[in-house]
């Protein structure tokens, strides 16, 4: 942990422009600063910098937070790696808490285990390039088609057929095969009287981490041979559903390109890569996970999916969707001739047909939708409800409440149902709105960014908003934020560090519209303060469908028994309730 007083120093230090500079060609622009944005590919200047507040937003791409967040995302690190980056820059010295023993071992053991790897992943390149014994290896990505330019800087590499060949090596070099062991890359005979290795008579493609350091492999038979691909197991140092094998290759043209295109396999990757589609990654083995979905987040703004059209491959593109949608990033996905994979199509297609058929790629709602329809039996009532059903079962995860109402009167369209039968039927429930409904809109920014940013403005009407209780009607993503710019009113600060509010927002929209608000110097023209916070407030309101009003909540307990599952939905809906209550007052 960071003292808060250190990181507060820190970014009272390191001048956002003067950080942002080195990145990025600013020119002053009134009050403002304005640059090529570098998280997307842009001719005209997008990217601003406000130096008052210390926040950036691009109004091309909509990335946007304060200094720390720039290192962040602009780097690929965490936030206490970007504290210490910045902190290094202005000469703000942290220091690190003492270490225990027991936390001294085990750095040293993971650095211990980053160089086994690294080391194997030299022995395997070494055989494929150099050695006598890789010329099958070489032989075969010769058929495969691989450049031998590629070879070296993709790390490819080969094991041999020897059950020993990695076992020798590491022992001749002063390695600790209990080390090895513990990654997967060597394994105990079953008589306990020595190690073989794990990989044998296979194509070795090396796994690294997003900084570019070894931490597994992928092996692939050479012939029919099953399985045809082996893969290194969990490790102190691989963590299959934390890393994307090309992620080191690609961030930097996922942020030029502003999306990321995710493929199943090695030779998927490697066939995209070759041909000059560098934002690509791999899933190799195991299915999209919310830890690859937070490191994508890092570098892209979109998600391109790109699996076998096979029943695995939508079962995979699917549950990449169940992800995305709560997310609020959009997501498409391309589709290939039948029988077509990325790489057999990159062996008989152009590059420029590849690209036009990243053009084609559909939302991948509407996939979802048009292969319901196309693989239901939509000539029967009972067919077309199961559609309809499934369907609303993934729009409930969008948050955005246009997107969904205009994919409600799609499917109203399609299947001659009322729009209001389709909202009762999904359960009527609107995060940000009922706009189907006719509800009444805030222009612009949602009630709830547009709120935050009044206080802050006017200050003064904080006690009439803690007299609404606006918190238990703000979004949950907002809370924090507000809990802290609440802090900044009443400790007397003349100045409200918005870099910091905007830190509170984790991982959500919300962040880059309250971005864009703040730098919009217009936002309150002519407004009268305290209309518009009872009109912000009266939106929340109507919106807050899920959270009801605690006394009609707390009628409805009494009448359930304490074995009921909605008596324990409502009591945790009111100690949450209670909780945000607290916070304020």
């Amino acid at each position: 942990m960071i003292p808060e007083d250190k990181v507060a120093e820190v970014k009272e230090r390191a001048g956002i422009v003067e950080v942002i500079s080195d990145y990025v060609a600013l020119k002053k622009s009134g009050v403002n600063f304005l640059g090529l944005c570098p998280f997307h590919g842009e001719k005209t200047p997008s990217f601003t910098v406000n130096p008052a507040k210390g926040i950036f937003h691009c109004f091309g791409c909509s990335s946007g937070g304060n200094v720390i967040t720039f290192i962040m995302k602009i780097e690929g690190v965490s936030f206490p790696e970007a504290v210490k980056l910045l902190a290094k820059r202005v000469g703000v010295i942290i220091e690190d808490r003492p270490l225990t023993l027991r936390d001294k071992k085990r750095i040293d053991e993971k650095e211990q285990q980053l160089k086994i790897v690294e080391l194997a992943a030299k022995y395997y390149s070494h055989i494929l390039i150099e050695d006598k014994a890789g010329e099958a290896g070489r032989s075969y990505i010769l058929k495969r088609g691989v450049k031998n330019e590629l070879v070296l800087p993709y790390r490819l590499g080969f094991a041999t057929d020897s059950w020993d060949g990695l076992v020798s090596f590491l022992v001749k070099n002063s390695v600790s095969i209990e080390q090895a062991e513990k990654l997967g890359i060597v394994r105990r005979r079953s008589n306990g009287s020595g190690y073989y290795d794990l990989f044998r008579n296979r194509l070795i493609f090396t796994i690294a981490n997003v900084h570019g350091k070894p931490i597994g492999f992928g092996g692939r038979a050479l012939d029919d041979s099953l399985p045809k691909y082996i893969n290194s197991p969990e490790s102190p140092v691989y963590s299959k559903s934390d890393v994307l094998f090309g992620i080191d290759l690609a961030k930097q043209a996922m942020r030029e390109k502003g999306y990321a295109i995710v493929v199943e396999g090695y030779f998927d990757h490697l066939a995209l890569y070759q041909a000059g589609v560098k934002n690509v990654v791999a899933t190799c083995g195991t299915a999209l996970t919310n830890g690859h979905l937070q490191l994508l987040k890092r570098y892209a703004d979109k998600l391109y999916f790109l699996f076998d059209g096979d029943s695995a491959g939508k079962k995979a593109t699917f549950r990449g969707m169940e992800l995305v949608l709560p997310e609020h990033l959009p997501a498409f996905v391309i589709e290939l001739p039948e029988g077509e994979d990325p790489d057999s199509f990159m062996s008989n297609h152009s590059i420029e047909e590849f690209n036009d058929a990243v053009k084609r790629a559909k939302p991948v709602l509407d996939y979802f939708l048009h292969d319901l329809i196309a693989n239901g039996e939509t000539g029967t009532v009972a067919g077309k409800t199961s559609v309809v059903d499934q369907f609303l079962l993934m729009l409930k995860k969008i948050p955005d409440p246009v997107e969904r109402d205009l994919y409600l009167k799609e499917l109203s369209r399609l299947f001659s149902v009322d729009l209001r039968t389709l909202l009762s039927r999904m359960g009527g429930n609107s995060r940000e709105g009922r706009s189907i409904e006719g509800s009444a809109k805030i222009k612009g920014a949602g009630a709830g960014e547009s709120l935050l940013v009044l206080l802050g403005e006017y200050p003064e009407l904080l006690k009439n908003a803690k007299d609404l209780n606006i918190e238990l009607l703000l979004p949950s993503e907002l809370v924090p934020a507000l809990i802290d710019l609440v802090s900044m009113i009443e400790s007397g600060k003349k100045e409200i560090d918005w870099g910091s509010v905007m830190e509170k927002i984790v991982d959500s929209p919300l962040k880059e519209t309250l971005a864009s608000l703040l730098l919009d110097d217009k936002k309150f023209k002519d407004v009268d303060p305290e209309k518009a916070l009872n009109d912000y407030y009266r939106a929340l309101e109507r919106k807050a469908v899920k959270n009801r009003d605690a006394k009609e909540l707390r009628q409805e307990l009494a009448t359930l028994d304490s074995d009921s599952s909605r008596y324990w939905e409502i009591m945790e809906i009111l100690n949450t309730l209670r909780n945000r209550k607290s916070l304020l007052h």
